[in-house]
């Protein structure tokens, strides 16, 4: 009974090995992994471009603009980070992507905090800047396959 009890442990034993080795083996690989990183950051970026481009002047507070604008700049830096698991194709779509947005946010950040003195004619060009940064969101990004 010992010699049959410690077969059946034994058995235990090695499935549950090959079971974890199983969960294991059919895991992400590192391109999907960045794949998924880089489509959850864009997705997170599109409804932030997507609120700020909705603030009218009266809505609109600078924290809350400059706030979205943080975290744009937060997901554009873990896009970074995931570039070099992508497959090549992908890496240079995200890279263009990438480098034609930061100039638009850099842009806009810089519209935001000039037109942060208040006065209608600054207010215009803050709700310009985050007008064109919606619209540059959606050439550089819109064409990402993240479906």
């Amino acid at each position: 009974m010992t010699s049959s009890h410690s077969i059946r442990k034994l058995t235990i034993a090695i499935l549950a090995g090959l079971l974890a080795a199983l969960v294991v083996a059919c895991g992400e690989s590192d391109e999907e992994k960045a794949q998924n990183s880089v489509c959850d950051s864009r997705a997170d970026i599109q409804e932030r471009v997507a609120d700020l481009a909705a603030l009218t002047i009266t809505s609109a507070s600078i924290d809350e603009v400059t706030s979205n604008l943080r975290a744009i700049r937060d997901d554009l830096e873990k896009i970074a980070a995931e570039r070099e698991d992508l497959a090549p194709e992908q890496r240079q779509e995200v890279e263009q992507a990438a480098k034609s947005f930061r100039s638009e946010l850099e842009t806009a950040a810089k519209d935001v905090v000039s037109g942060a003195a208040s006065g209608e004619e600054a207010g215009a060009r803050v709700g310009s800047a985050l007008d064109e940064l919606a619209k540059s969101f959606r050439r550089a990004y819109g064409p990402l396959d993240c479906d």
